[in-house]
């Protein structure tokens, strides 16, 4: 099985790479997503990236990189602006809205073309395959430029996490950080769904954090915890998918999903244990 995988490296290398350099990215800022209690922002930012590639689609420009990430970076930075509002609108009415509306838009402004409705449609599912070498080195510095933020500032992340008030009583400028991490996550996202769909995207954004958060007892762990997981799932699934001809995007998925089932038994079971 894992010969197999290993023979087809020459011809999915640069897919393998980006895939795994993505799951380390957006696992990482996945851990912030996940202890902030935001993973419907983040399912909202994802339908906003397939938006993007449906307009680009639609008005022929041919940079769906580019609008993915536009709009990705702008829902993101609009959520992000909302939960800090006290009155009007809620975060979570904004979020729902712009999660339905996303979706339903996606999907409409390509009805009557049915080449790029089709592929918007594969993309909702997974497209992990076909990425370039341009694609693996520019996730590989998202992945380098995620772990860096971590080892630089993982203190200020985790204060800003669990007391923000505390952490704005330090000196830190909460506001700033943020809409900053809002703009990062939704930069990433764009580029994530652009290249390998919103399924294998969101999926390593919140899964590898949420079995993280089940794992460990503190925030801090989380953040190496997270990538680990990830980046096992995703060799694992796709040494799966070579080996019995799947969809690597679904089985990493997958996969993913059961291991958070068995991160689930173990938290009740030691909290069953040890109280």
């Amino acid at each position: 099985m894992i010969s197999g995988f290993l023979e087809s490296w020459p011809l999915f290398q640069w897919t393998y790479l980006a895939a795994l350099a993505l799951a380390v990215a957006l696992s990482t800022l996945g851990v912030v997503v996940v202890t902030r209690g935001q993973v419907f922002i983040a399912a909202a930012i994802s339908q906003a990236s397939l938006l993007g590639i449906a307009v680009n689609l639609w008005l022929g420009w041919g940079v769906p990189a580019v609008a993915a990430t536009a709009f990705s970076g702008a829902a993101a930075l609009a959520t992000a602006r909302r939960r800090n509002h006290r009155a009007g609108v809620s975060a979570d009415e904004a979020t729902g809205w712009l999660f339905l509306a996303c979706g339903s838009l996606a999907i409409l402004v390509l009805a009557k073309q049915p080449v790029g409705l089709k592929e918007v449609q594969a993309m909702m599912a997974s497209s992990v395959l076909g990425s370039s070498a341009g694609d693996a080195g520019m996730f590989g510095l998202l992945a380098l430029g995620a772990v860096g933020l971590v080892l630089g500032a993982r203190q200020r992340l985790v204060l800003l996490i669990t007391d923000a008030t505390m952490a704005a009583a330090v000196g830190m400028r909460v506001g700033l950080w943020v809409m900053g991490l809002a703009l990062t996550l939704g930069l990433v996202t764009g580029l994530a769904v652009r290249a390998t769909g919103l399924l294998f995207a969101f999926g390593c954004l919140v899964l590898p954090p949420l079995i993280a958060k089940n794992l460990c007892r503190d925030v801090a762990p989380m953040f190496w915890v997270a990538p680990l997981v990830a980046v096992v799932s995703v060799l694992t699934g796709f040494v799966l998918a070579h080996h019995f001809d799947f969809p690597p995007g679904q089985v990493v998925v997958a996969g993913l999903a059961a291991a958070l089932l068995a991160a689930w038994g173990w938290r009740e079971g030691r909290e069953w244990i040890w109280g």
